[in-house]
């Protein structure tokens, strides 16, 4: 990693499993720290919500009632994320909702090539595959989360998990 490279670190909160996202953020990974910038948006689903979905990240459709659809956010999120390199935990989950989402907004998707996985960084290096428990063994502390999964805690998480491991590896 050189001092000057830059890294978006994107999870998503979904309705259904793999579909209709309910809430994305992304970090931005400057060489080795985590900088202060950020997107977060909640989004209104075009689906009912799965009670396994609910039960993961507890974030309701009433919450969701005023919130854009993905269309009316996908311009910020391309703007934000630029032409850099997307790290995320377990990246096949995040690439297939986001090509199923910018697919519905008629955009397209981002290369499955940009992706960089930090669940497969983190088996390689010995780590479980869930990301609080990779984060935990590698010393990343976890303790302060609430139970339930938000996107902006997972990104900072998954950005972390790749500071500590990737800085041997490029992505």
């Amino acid at each position: 990693m050189n001092p000057e490279d830059r890294y978006v670190v994107i999870d998503v909160e979904t309705a259904q499993s793999y579909d209709h996202i309910i809430e994305v953020a992304a970090v931005e990974v400057i060489g080795r720290t985590v900088s202060s910038r950020s997107f977060v948006r909640r989004i209104k689903p075009r689906s009912a919500m799965s009670p396994f979905c609910y039960a993961v990240h507890r974030i309701s459709l009433a919450e969701l009632e005023r919130e854009p659809y993905f269309e009316h956010v996908v311009h910020d999120l391309i703007d934000f994320v630029g032409n850099d390199t997307i790290i995320a935990h377990n990246y096949a989950y995040e690439y297939n909702t986001l090509k199923r989402e910018f697919e519905r907004a008629a955009r397209p998707a981002y290369p499955r090539e940009r992706f960089f996985c930090t669940m497969a960084l983190a088996k390689r290096s010995g780590l479980p595959a869930k990301l609080r428990q990779a984060c935990a063994q590698a010393g990343i502390g976890v303790s302060h989360l609430r139970a339930e999964h938000d996107a902006l805690n997972d990104a900072l998480l998954a950005a972390h998990l790749f500071l500590k491991l990737g800085q041997t590896e490029r992505p």
